[in-house]
């Protein structure tokens, strides 16, 4: 259980007056209120911020001149000390492709990537890129269909003081559908609490971006005349602002609202929806300037944290190329399945919307905290253009709380800089939290035009000692009130334990994981991506260990000997599966238990109509419901994408950060054939890291010398994936124990 239901009413309530009297304080640039104050936990204790405002403090350093650079092309400039590659770069000239350019010893994460519906050979991805020394927004563009690929920092956003925010992540790349790209992220100060959610534009397929500003007054309210900067800046004011709030002390504390985790989408608007311009202050609707009204209406989603880390989700939507925006939206709602606040549902965090590209409806998925026990995915959805939402509906349960974790035996992790309380996975010290899912529209309309689909991952199958995440697909057939599954996309082995609650006290996450017998359940995977083609077929991507069956435990199996303390389920590689829906059946939410024929594609064996139904926020000890544990039934036909593993405990400082997410788009193939049959995945790879030396000598909470993660590419058929596995899998033993080559150490300076 996450916490007692009576001290769970307790904390909200305290929250909820705090909230209230804050909220007066702070206004967003759109005249919404907010509230919030640190540190940012939900009920588990879990910090549930994205990767990039939680490490938005780490300065990123490296004491070595040059570092492995698996993957880079020859055809480029090289830097004078360029040496010959060590073994693991020799196993590593597959087919993959790196897309980061740079020679730095820095980390890149949080991968996504989409296809220019106008010019097919444009690909435009993005990720956390820290190689200035701290996290920024990275963005790599290629208009060869992959073969060289362009990098570069997108441009910070100016702010009324004439300075700018330096520090970004969480990035969403995204084509409309006339061709134009945009860039979302969220931006802050690292050293105070000032932060925002901006959007840059791009018209030449991603090489060079707008900068966006926050709008300065030149005439005291209601007066809505402004500026972007000074004299000849001929910015449109507040270009590219969806939110923003100065921090009011200049100090990190928390003492203003937080913004987190935006995603972004497009499509058109709703018949009956006209296009709408919004005034710089106080978003008021007005008349769009000629010739900035864009193909589709463009929309953000993202959180804001309240007191007490409360995360709500609210919506804003831009119809001039996201030069100006709509007043911010609570969209969350509330139901009976969220047990506090009235029954809103405030603790969220994850949300990203998704459109249907021929009738304009919108939907918007997102994991919810206002539970008694795990967590659970709600979906909400809005008819005309984001003025209104349905009440959300429920997913199924997101069996989140039984992961291991410091506070239940994984004290390894704390000593290399984990927080005590993140979720973690066997053998590794990554955060693992399922703070981000996938959900995406089905692209056809007619009979298709109601279909939308969600991957999740969780640890339903594994225990506190044991993880064994697993992919699940979802499908709604009425517009997404009505659920069917779960799905398993993973089609490896996947055991269920006798009890999957062993060792978990009755009122906390915190427990004694001694009290569960140590089994291997199965390969995790993790950090699943779901899009549609254009003529029905699922693609879902993730990051999966299954190929890992073998690694030792302690010295010689991992780069940290304290942590492997389990045979296989180690080494990372990046997985897909596709399945194709052919027809369909509405089934509406009166309907419960097997599913209808018409229905059934891509659908587990044992999955049900309504799964929440029968599997409440807690079911009891034993299996959960449709698990569909028999491989040889599961619809899914899963392939590797990537050429081979890699070691995630040498990404991000000692190995305590890999992201959150990595994606992929489907699209046209590269000779504009618009049957949709071309797929393109992103993803973050440590192939390029290295550890310090021996074992013995890497010393808890430091960042080995080389250590790093690279964002990495590949294409693939959108109908038939790859072509079987790519390789002998003890090829990637090599970064069990990958020291960094001692002629690229900086001369006097040694291991650390």
């Amino acid at each position: 259980m996450k916490v007692g239901v009576r001290s769970l009413v307790v904390k909200r309530r305290l929250g909820i007056l705090a909230a209230v009297a804050a909220i007066s304080s702070f206004v967003l640039t759109g005249g919404s209120a907010y509230a919030v104050s640190p540190p940012f936990f939900d009920e588990e204790g879990d910090q549930l911020v994205s990767g990039a405002l939680e490490f938005r403090d780490v300065p990123a350093s490296t004491n070595v001149t040059e570092c492995p650079q698996a993957g880079l092309s020859g055809d480029r400039a090289h830097p004078l000390d360029k040496r010959s590659g060590d073994r693991a770069e020799q196993k590593s000239t597959g087919t993959d492709q790196r897309l980061n350019q740079d020679f730095a010893c820095f980390p890149q994460d949080e991968t996504v990537v989409d296809q220019n519906p106008k010019a097919p050979r444009n690909y435009l991805a993005g990720a956390n890129d820290y190689r200035m020394g701290w996290g920024t927004s990275g963005f790599y563009a290629t208009t060869d269909g992959g073969a060289h690929w362009y990098d570069g920092i997108t441009p910070f956003p100016s702010l009324p003081s004439g300075d700018n925010l330096d520090g970004g992540g969480d990035p969403v790349t995204l084509f409309d559908r006339g061709g134009v790209a945009y860039y979302a992220q969220i931006n802050f100060n690292r050293t105070d609490d000032t932060s925002g959610v901006w959007v840059n534009r791009s018209t030449n397929g991603g090489f060079t971006w707008t900068r966006p500003c926050v709008a300065i007054r030149l005439a005291p309210a209601p007066s809505e005349t402004a500026a972007c900067g000074g004299a000849g800046d001929v910015r449109q004011p507040g270009d590219g602002t969806v939110g923003f709030i100065q921090d009011n002390d200049s100090t990190l504390n928390g003492s203003v609202p937080a913004f987190d985790k935006e995603w972004m989408t497009a499509g058109p608007r709703p018949a009956g929806v006209a296009a709408t311009c919004f005034t710089p202050f106080t978003h008021t609707p007005t008349a769009c300037a000629e010739g900035t009204v864009g193909t589709d209406r463009l929309y953000i989603t993202y959180s804001l944290f309240s007191s007490a880390g409360r995360a709500q989700i609210f919506l804003s939507y831009s119809d001039d190329q996201a030069r100006s925006w709509s007043a911010a939206r609570y969209i969350a709602g509330s139901g009976a399945f969220c047990f506090f606040f009235g029954g809103n549902c405030r603790d969220s965090q994850g949300s990203q919307p998704t459109v249907n590209p021929t009738t304009g409806q919108l939907w918007v998925g997102f994991i919810n905290g206002d539970t008694v026990d795990e967590d659970q995915y709600l979906v909400v959805t809005s008819t005309d253009g984001g003025q209104t939402f349905s009440p959300p509906s429920r997913v199924d349960t997101l069996y989140d709380v039984n992961f291991p974790r410091g506070v239940n035996g994984r004290t390894d992790c704390n000593a290399r800089g984990q927080g005590s309380t993140r979720a973690v996975p066997t053998n590794s010290c990554f955060r693992y939290d399922p703070i981000f899912n996938s959900i995406v529209a089905d692209k056809r309309g007619g009979e298709f035009a109601n279909d939308v689909y969600v991957a999740l991952a969780d640890n339903r199958n594994g225990t506190i000692r044991d993880s064994n995440a697993d992919i699940f697909l979802y499908k709604s057939t009425d517009g997404g009130t009505t659920w069917i599954g779960p799905t398993r996309v993973n089609n490896d082995r996947s055991d269920t334990p006798a009890n999957r609650d062993c060792g978990r006290s009755p009122e906390s996450i915190s427990g004694n994981s001694a009290l569960c017998p140590e089994q291997n359940y199965g390969g995790d995977q993790f950090f699943p991506f779901v899009t549609i083609t254009n003529d029905g077929v699922l693609n879902v991507t993730f990051h999966d260990r299954r190929l890992d069956t073998d690694s030792p435990v302690g010295v010689g199996g991992g780069a940290w000997p304290t942590s492997k303390t389990e045979v296989g389920n180690y080494l990372v590689w990046y997985w897909g599966a596709q399945c194709k829906i052919t027809q369909t059946q509405t089934v509406s939410q009166t309907t419960t238990g097997p599913v209808p024929s018409g229905a059934s594609q891509c659908v587990a064996p044992e999955a049900v109509v309504n799964p929440t139904v029968a599997t409440g926020f807690n079911p009891g000890a034993g299996p959960i419901p449709g698990n569909g544990q028999n491989s040889a039934t599961l619809p899914f036909r899963n392939f590797q994408i990537s050429d081979l593993g890699s070691n995630f405990d040498y990404s991000f400082r000692a190995g305590i950060f890999a992201g959150d997410y990595s994606g992929n788009a489907t699209g046209p193939t590269v000779s504009g054939d618009s049957n949709g049959n071309q797929a393109m995945a992103v993803w973050t790879d440590a192939r390029n890291g290295r550890g310090s030396g021996s074992p013995t000598s890497v010393q808890p909470g430091r960042n080995p010398i080389c250590e790093q993660s690279d964002v990495f590419f590949q294409t693939y058929n959108s109908a038939n994936g790859g072509s079987g596995s790519k390789g002998n899998a003890s090829d990637s033993d090599v970064f069990l124990v990958a020291p960094c080559p001692g002629d690229i150490q900086e001369k006097g300076i040694g291991n650390h």
